[in-house]
């Protein structure tokens, strides 16, 4: 075979490459709601008032078990960071006639839930219902690439499960939140940080009818993300292959970060990243973990794994959650790491005053001037089982903020959680990894990086 014809063949490869690559990445931006990107950005907002609202709405997120119904080529969509977690913005429908042709909406980022779904128009009529939102809900019926599921004739249908002739939803979440409506094909465009023309994909979403958000902002929905066959992530396996990866700023430097969440080959390399597999239980949707112990500095506290195991449906086990802002751990396993950090920083730092908790954080801490900030605070390690370790420097361990009173406040980010013993290792925790997840094989990589940075 002649040189040019190698060179041809070489070329054609090159291209082919480049293009599989790319129609199998998707990049969505994450936006912190605190940013100056953010539709919720108030340029008033003290890091003090910050940290107020981020606890009202820090109670660990769930969804319950014994809720039947929940069986019931590069975009990247940006992640804005909420007083609960992590904004997706995206570009909804087609409506003719109009410029822009879409509407926009931010949708609260969330690994722990199944559906797409957001507020429609109709919960406005009479015997549905519509909580506040930043504008208003979707009108569904105006775009032209709306297309209601017809009852139980598709795949992501829940049987038997239907409004009219069409097939229905339901989400429910243990802290009241729900919503209810109709499942529908519509379009999604997404902006790319890197391509001017964005990106178009086509999706099941859940147009809620009957809605109800108690403890997150004025966002639209929730952008499901977890193993469910409903989840964005498993509707564009043609582009993602399972696969996401995610790097979320820390609460000190949300104001001008920018985060992206990430999709199949536009992924992070693998390279210098811990393995954990990460476990898939039935009538479950969560991503639950092997935690085994926890370390405060480099000094193993010796818990009993036990204290981390599954149990039950939707009892015990740890999963990794970016709905709940803090971490929440087992209370036989937080009593054990409470009574240790109380004796580590009675050493470590006599002018810390213990005091009463404060709002969902359990072990806080006053301070009178001169502030020291996080000086003399600890680190706080996660050890999972096959050696894999999360070191939460202390920056991410603890929050501390300047009270009224003219003092300062000083709160571990880790707290008992309410009930059924399960451990969820929260947003504000996961702060400064870049986390990588292979749903296909059952995997999740991490590794510690600078996530204002966008890697």
């Amino acid at each position: 075979m002649s040189f040019s014809s190698w060179h041809f063949i070489i070329l054609f490869l090159f291209l082919w490459i480049h293009l599989f690559e790319k129609c199998n990445s998707l990049s969505i931006d994450l936006i912190h709601p605190y940013s100056s990107k953010s539709p919720f950005y108030q340029p008033n907002l003290t890091h003090s008032d910050m940290i107020q609202r981020l606890l009202q709405s820090s109670r660990p997120k769930r969804i319950p078990s014994n809720n039947t119904l929940l069986d019931l080529d590069v975009v990247r969509p940006v992640l804005q960071r909420t007083a609960a977690a992590y904004l997706v913005r995206i570009y909804l429908g087609t409506f003719s006639g109009q410029q822009p042709t879409h509407k926009v909406y931010h949708l609260h980022f969330d690994t722990g839930s199944n559906i797409i779904w957001l507020q429609c128009e109709d919960c406005a009529m009479p015997g549905n219902q519509c909580f506040e939102q930043r504008g208003v809900p979707y009108p569904n019926r105006g775009s032209i690439s709306y297309v209601p599921l017809p009852c139980n004739q598709h795949a992501l249908c829940i049987p038997s499960q239907c409004i009219g002739t069409h097939c229905s939803y339901l989400m429910w979440y243990d802290e009241g939140s729900y919503s209810h409506g109709i499942l529908a094909y519509e379009t999604l465009r997404f902006e790319s940080s890197h391509q001017q023309r964005g990106e178009t994909v086509r999706v099941v979403i859940g147009c809620g009818l009957q809605n109800q958000m108690v403890q997150f902002g004025h966002e639209a929905g929730v952008f499901g993300m977890s193993w469910g066959t409903h989840s964005f992530v498993n509707q564009i396996t043609r582009h993602s292959q399972g696969r996401f990866s995610y790097c979320l700023p820390p609460l000190t430097g949300v104001l001008q970060a920018s985060t992206v969440l990430r999709f199949g080959s536009d992924t992070p390399r693998l390279t210098g990243l811990h393995l954990l597999p990460i476990r898939k239980h039935a009538g479950e949707l969560a991503y639950y973990v092997d935690l085994q112990d926890i370390s405060i500095n480099s000094r193993r506290l010796n818990i009993p794994s036990a204290y981390f195991a599954k149990t039950g449906l939707n009892k015990g086990g740890c999963n990794i959650d970016t709905g709940t802002s803090f971490t929440f751990i087992s209370r036989p396993a937080y009593h054990i790491l409470k009574q240790q950090m109380i004796q580590h920083l009675a050493t470590a730092d006599s002018s810390l005053q213990i005091g009463r908790s404060t709002g969902q954080l359990d072990l806080c801490y006053t301070r009178n001037p001169p502030f020291k900030g996080h000086n003399h605070l600890p680190t706080v390690t996660f050890h999972f089982a096959g050696g894999a370790n999360l070191v939460l420097q202390r920056d991410i361990a603890f929050i501390v903020w300047d009270s009224n009173r003219g003092r300062e406040t000083v709160c571990m980010g880790i707290s008992p959680t309410d009930e059924n013993d399960k451990s969820i290792i929260g947003a504000q925790s996961q702060a400064n990894h870049v986390f990588v997840f292979s749903l296909l094989a059952r995997v999740l990589y991490f590794g510690p990086r600078h996530c204002a940075q966008n890697p």
